[in-house]
C-alpha cells in the first residue's frame, strides 16, 4: 500500500482561504479544512498550535491578497481617491475576503490612532498632503473621514443592501472628497 500523501503547512493554508473565500471566514474551522484536504484534523494541529494560530497566518495570506487587489488601482497622483475606490472594489469583487478582514471580526480591533499611523496607510497620507497642498494632520482628518465614508459603502455592497455601479461609486467618492477638502 502506497504511503498516504502527507498534508503540508502550505496545503493547510492554501485551503484555508480557498473556504474563506468561497463561503466567508464563518465557515473555517478545523473539521471542515481536514474534510476539504480529505485527512483527519491532527495534520491541522501539527502544523499549527492551535485554530488562532492558523488564523493569524491566514489573516496575512488574504492580507497579501488585499494588497496584491488594491495595486491594480493605485494611482499615486490620486491615491486617496483610488485606494478608496479599491477598498468598495475589493467589497464586490472578493466580498468573502472584505467580510473576514473588514466586517467579521477576523482581525484584533484597531482605534483610529491606529488607523492613521498604520505603516501601510501613512503612504496613502503623505501623497494625499502633496496633492491637496495641505498639512499631513489636515491629510490625516481627510484620511480618517474617506476611509469610514469609503468603508459605509462597501458595507453597504457588502450586505447587499445597496446596488451602485463603478460610475456611482467614483460620483460618490469624488464628491465627498470634494466637500471634505473645504
Amino acid at each position: 500500500m502506497p504511503p498516504k500523501a502527507k498534508v503540508t503547512r502550505e496545503d493547510i493554508l492554501q485551503k484555508s482561504f480557498d473556504i474563506v473565500q468561497s463561503q466567508g471566514i464563518g465557515s473555517l474551522n478545523a473539521r471542515r479544512i481536514a474534510q476539504e484536504l480529505s485527512c483527519s484534523t491532527m495534520p491541522i494541529f501539527n502544523a499549527f498550535r492551535d485554530m488562532n494560530e492558523l488564523k493569524e497566518e491566514l489573516k496575512k495570506r488574504i492580507d497579501d491578497r488585499y494588497t496584491a487587489f488594491t495595486q491594480e488601482y493605485i494611482d499615486k497622483e490620486d491615491y486617496l481617491f483610488t485606494i478608496s475606490f479599491a477598498y468598495i472594489q475589493f467589497a464586490r469583487e472578493e466580498r468573502n475576503l472584505f467580510g473576514a478582514l473588514f466586517v467579521e471580526g477576523f482581525v484584533r480591533p484597531r482605534t483610529i490612532e491606529g488607523v492613521i499611523q498604520s505603516s501601510w496607510n501613512r503612504e496613502t497620507i503623505e501623497c494625499t498632503a502633496r496633492q491637496f497642498d495641505i498639512s499631513l494632520k489636515k491629510s490625516e482628518e481627510l484620511y480618517r473621514d474617506v476611509r469610514f465614508y469609503a468603508h459605509g459603502i462597501a458595507t453597504q455592497i457588502y450586505g447587499g443592501n445597496m446596488c451602485m455601479d463603478e460610475t456611482e461609486v467614483k460620483e460618490l467618492l469624488k464628491n465627498m472628497i470634494g466637500k471634505m477638502r473645504k
